[in-house]
């Protein structure tokens, strides 16, 4: 299991979890969504701008450069 915090939020990624890969996000305790990173998108609704922040700051959003 990886674990990383930003701003109050939690990003965990799971050994042996299903693909495709994926980052789970907590807001403490409060299940946020997960974020694919195979595929650069949210596979549950949208994030706040701040969360796609911290997951391209974290390396699992891929920076748009355009």
């Amino acid at each position: 299991m990886g674990r990383k915090k930003r701003g109050g939020y939690i990003f965990e990624t799971y050994a042996g979890d299903h693909p495709p890969y994926h980052v789970h996000i907590y807001r403490g305790s409060e299940f946020i969504g997960r974020f694919d990173v195979e595929n650069q998108r949210a596979m549950d609704g949208d994030f706040p701008s701040q969360v796609l922040s911290y997951l391209e700051e974290l390396g699992y959003k891929r920076v748009d450069k355009g």
